[in-house]
């Protein structure tokens, strides 16, 4: 098989901007994380782990690329 046909797999997880529903400061959240993570400034639960992703509890304003 020639290299060009070669699918080449991509992640299926991503790093998520997120803003606080509290406070509306922005956080980094990994989509898929595995234990619960809190604001930075106001100690609020911004996502918490489920099976695979995450439930993220506020506005999902981008990714990181």
């Amino acid at each position: 098989m020639k290299k060009e046909h070669i699918l080449i797999p991509e992640p299926n997880s991503k790093f998520l901007k997120i803003n606080c529903k509290e406070c509306e400061k922005e956080n980094i959240v990994y989509s898929h994380a595995s234990t619960s993570v809190t604001c930075k400034s106001c100690g609020n639960v911004i996502s918490e782990p489920t099976g695979s992703k995450a439930r993220i509890i506020g506005k999902i304003s981008g990714t990181v690329e």
